[in-house]
């Protein structure tokens, strides 16, 4: 059933948690917000979040014992995005098809270089230079973040549960944007009063707006499923909200019953819904003697080591470009065994320090299926420690290396 913004506006009710939905979009102009489509929808689960603080400290000003007033610090924006492994296996060929743009978008940004042919594989042979904007949609706001970017991104596949991929990095601001309602004509301009004044603070400027008509389902013309308009000003003392883009031709509020302002959000979202459940795969690390019987976890973890530009003077958030890759791509990996035969002689290799070759299939190795390739792994040599009962596990942690100067392979993620 099609989102009712005139539904959402009438309920006076507290907001509902399970309305989250996620947009990821990379920025055409890095650090300009864009908004979203009905193909940018990713799913998510649990535990996602853009949080938003700006530290606001007592000042040094002489004034005896008590606090008389505070100094801003600049805003600071960090988000986390946990999902399923989703790729479409209906497809009888890999490609672009199997995987949704806005995953593609966060592959990208989170290592740099993005291969199509003979499926979509990323690899960290070029350094990240796109940044994308997060659309965090719920059903009386959304929150809108710009320059975002990735910091790390962790791969888990556990032996009891559903791998995933959870996202983490930052972002320049974000603007929190709700839903207002006016019975005016706004034609012929492009500014809207809304009908509450105090509803204008629901429209921060800078803020993606659209317009929907008196049945709470219909876009107006002037900003059709996709396109939305900026909010440029706002008064919150009249309820005015300056938009920008062309005088408005069809935001007649005066004609029937109210029409709303609200947050951009496309109109009919659709992402692929075909989880990777981890009951299937292969597990193969080449000092081991090859696929593994039995892995209890692995976890794969991407830190892009960056550096945010958060030391520009006169701004109140990062300043372009934003983000800095100045230091090391660190790849790390852990993986959870049994001791046994087997993993006795692989704990004398990682005495010695001898690099592995490993891969990991989430899915259908003779069919569509998400890889990761490691082909040089160092790992420090594990503490065994023996529980009171049971098998004995044991965690090797380690970490990718490229295989020759300037390689860049330490990681390959592939949709194949």
């Amino acid at each position: 059933m099609a989102k009712n913004y005139k539904n959402i506006y009438d309920n006076t009710g507290d907001s509902v948690s399970l309305e989250q939905r996620y947009y990821v979009k990379t920025e055409t102009s890095s650090g300009t917000l864009i908004g979203p489509t009905d193909t940018d929808y990713i799913f998510a689960i649990d535990g996602g979040s853009i949080d938003f603080s700006q530290p606001n400290d007592p000042s040094m000003h002489r004034s005896g014992r008590h606090n008389q007033d505070t100094v801003k610090g600049k805003k600071v924006v960090d988000w986390s995005i946990p999902m399923y492994i989703n790729l479409d296996t209906s497809l009888g060929a890999a490609g672009v098809g199997e995987i949704d743009a806005g995953i593609r978008a966060l592959w990208k940004t989170g290592l740099g270089r993005e291969l199509i042919p003979g499926g979509v594989t990323y690899d960290a042979v070029t350094t990240p230079n796109t940044t994308f904007s997060i659309h965090e949609v719920g059903d009386k706001s959304s929150v809108q973040a710009n320059a975002a970017f990735i910091e790390t991104a962790t791969l888990a596949i556990p032996g009891d549960g559903v791998p995933t991929i959870t996202w983490a990095g930052g972002a320049a601001d974000r603007k929190r944007v709700g839903i207002g309602a006016f019975t005016s004509d706004a034609t012929g301009g492009n500014v809207i009063t809304l009908d509450v004044p105090s509803e204008a603070k629901r429209f921060p400027i800078g803020g993606l707006v659209m317009i929907i008509e008196a049945d709470g389902l219909t876009r107006s013309a002037d900003t059709p499923n996709g396109l939305y308009r900026k909010v440029t000003a706002r008064d919150t003392g009249t309820g005015t909200v300056t938009i920008d883009g062309a005088v408005l031709a069809d935001a007649d509020g005066s004609a029937t019953t109210a029409f709303f302002l609200a947050y951009a959000e496309p109109e009919s979202p659709t992402a692929i819904n075909d989880i990777q459940s981890g009951l299937q795969g292969e597990i193969n690390i080449d000092l081991l003697g090859g696929t593994l019987s039995c892995v209890r976890s692995v976890n794969v973890t991407i830190d892009n080591q960056v550096e945010r530009v958060d030391y520009c003077a006169l701004t109140d958030s990062l300043g372009s470009p934003y983000v800095v890759y100045g230091d090391r791509l660190l790849v790390t990996v852990d993986i959870e065994l049994n001791l046994n035969d087997n993993s006795i002689e692989w704990l004398d290799d990682l005495d010695a320090f001898l690099a592995n070759d490993i891969y990991v299939i989430v899915g259908d190795s003779a069919g569509r299926h998400f890889r990761v390739d490691l082909p040089k792994v160092e790992f420090s040599p594990p503490t065994v420690s023996i529980p009171s009962s049971g098998s004995i596990p044991f965690t090797a942690s380690g970490t990718a290396l490229q295989t020759a100067t300037d390689q860049g392979d330490e990681i390959l993620v592939s949709y194949l």
